[in-house]
């Protein structure tokens, strides 16, 4: 591990890894978890403290701890709680073997870009910790490396590795490693299978930051297992599949009808058959994974029964009406969109749209849309707002939530942004949000906006802090405005 002191691994949100996203899931399969707004939250291989930094804003009730090998991150990491003013996040540089009992329980347990770069033992104790040290009721989030296209990126690396070290290549492996993988997509026979092959390993490589690649594949460790086999050393910890953070594999079977026949019929009822036989199909190579303790009973079948209990919110917006009455909706700041001809389903997304990005109890939002709805179709709108809204939030076009994040609902007479997201802006155009995402602010002029909204300015300070001497009051006090309205929809400003 000493290699992440000396080239630093990037860190930053996964929202699949947030507890709330954890909780949400827990609850679509029958479960009773933990409360977000007050859990224990453990996360291991935190590096900076990128992803769980953030948390500790979102849900200033809970408590998180984090855990690294690695020290150097983890001063980093104290450096930025202690600049932030953030008192319920804290982290250590701990070897995992010595994870100790007096770290108490913990109700959400987070393992990501680990499980598959650390030898047998540590995988194991991976699974003791979550064994050992989840509360009844938890959750725990490992992320690992699985077959079959787990296979061909084990390839790829031993490749690359065989390359740098017949030809003695020291300095910038990670260069010399492309160019031999695109050296061999060149020479490979343009008809063959494995030139494809090759072209989609170079294109998926090319896309990571050089950092990653040396850590994920020229690291010193590197696996790969079957979900199948993931299943059985958790199943001898004492642990069960929940549920991949994914929702899709659980709600919405395969497009082809044939295929989700062919995989009930191969799998005879059984999960873990299920899931493997998928994996094969989709040709599946990572996977974010929950587990919860053996025996606890999971409900895979009354989704639309369990997402009654859930907040729902929505990033999409009406965008146009087409001849035959289907309603477009487009998700904000970025190229997907939906078309339905469910009025029902129309109706919820509109009403979304003006709370974005606060969420609505789902019983909630039914009971202000039925007003709307005709007569004749409010006896099956619970049904069908469940039924549509599981089917967005297993496209990502949905987000369901078990707790309202402490979002503003308007701008407000004096706008605040967490001290997290002041400090980000001053040194990167990457910015952590409420919603555990991150959205990126090239502009320095909107940077320096966003330092400045710390919940001590009204709208007439921050307009003067922002004065250009090339425009005029009335504009710049528009561009403010429209700015932080921006912010507000982002998930950057704090309620009251």
């Amino acid at each position: 591990m000493s290699d992440y002191n000396q080239i630093l691994y990037p860190t930053h949100v996964h929202l699949e890894t947030h507890p709330d996203t954890l909780a949400r899931t827990a609850v679509l399969f029958g479960m009773d978890p933990p409360l977000v707004e007050r859990c224990r939250v453990l996360e291991i291989a935190c590096g900076d403290g990128g992803n769980i930094i953030p948390m500790g804003f979102q849900l200033p009730g809970s408590e998180f701890v984090g855990i690294d090998s690695a020290s150097i991150p983890i001063e980093h990491a104290q450096r930025v709680i202690e600049r932030c003013g953030v008192k319920n996040v804290s982290v250590q540089a701990l070897d995992l073997m010595e994870f100790g009992r007096d770290f108490g329980t913990f109700d959400y347990i987070i393992a990501h870009g680990i499980y598959s770069w650390v030898p047998k033992a540590v995988q194991e104790r991976i699974l003791g910790i979550c064994r050992d040290h989840l509360s009844p009721n938890g959750v725990a989030f490992i992320s690992f490396n699985t077959g079959p296209a787990g296979h061909i990126r084990q390839l790829t690396r031993d490749m690359m590795m065989f390359h740098l070290r017949a030809a003695g290549i020291e300095t910038d492996p990670v260069r010399a490693g492309r160019e031999f993988l695109q050296t061999l997509v060149n020479l490979a026979d343009e008809t063959s299978i494995w030139k494809a092959v090759l072209w989609e390993e170079t294109v998926r490589l090319s896309k990571r930051p050089d950092s990653v690649t040396y850590h994920d594949e020229l690291g010193a460790g590197y696996s790969w297992s079957y979900f199948s086999g993931f299943a059985a050393d958790a199943e001898r910890n004492g642990l069960q599949f929940l549920s991949d953070t994914n929702l899709s594999d659980a709600i919405e079977p395969p497009s082809k009808p044939e295929a989700a026949e062919a995989l009930d019929r191969l799998a005879q009822g059984d999960v873990i058959k299920y899931q493997q036989y998928l994996d094969f199909l989709v040709f599946r190579g990572f996977r974010r994974t929950l587990l919860c303790h053996r025996g606890i009973p999971l409900e895979r079948s009354r989704f639309p029964e369990r997402v009654q209990a859930l907040l729902v919110a929505s990033p999409l917006s009406k965008s146009s009406v087409k001849p035959d009455g289907g309603v477009v909706f487009t998700k904000r700041r970025a190229s997907a969109s939906v078309t339905t001809n469910s009025l029902i389903v129309s109706l919820a997304l509109e009403r979304l749209e003006k709370d974005w990005p606060r969420a609505q109890p789902l019983a909630a939002l039914a009971r202000e849309i039925a007003a709307q709805v005709p007569p004749d179709q409010r006896g099956e709108l619970p049904a069908v707002l469940a039924q549509g809204l599981l089917k967005l939030a297993a496209n990502k076009l949905v987000d369901l939530r078990t707790y309202q994040a402490p979002l503003a609902e308007s701008v407000g007479e004096r706008p605040m942004a967490t001290s997290l997201a002041r400090i980000q802006a001053q040194e990167t155009t990457l910015i952590a949000t409420l919603l555990h995402t991150q959205v990126e602010i090239s502009d320095p002029q909107t940077r320096r906006l966003l330092q400045l909204i710390d919940g001590t300015r009204d709208l007439r300070a921050l307009v003067a802090a922002m004065a250009d001497p090339g425009m005029s009051r009335d504009d710049t006090e528009q561009n403010v405005k429209a700015a932080l309205e921006a912010f507000r929809s982002m998930g950057l400003l704090v309620s009251a």
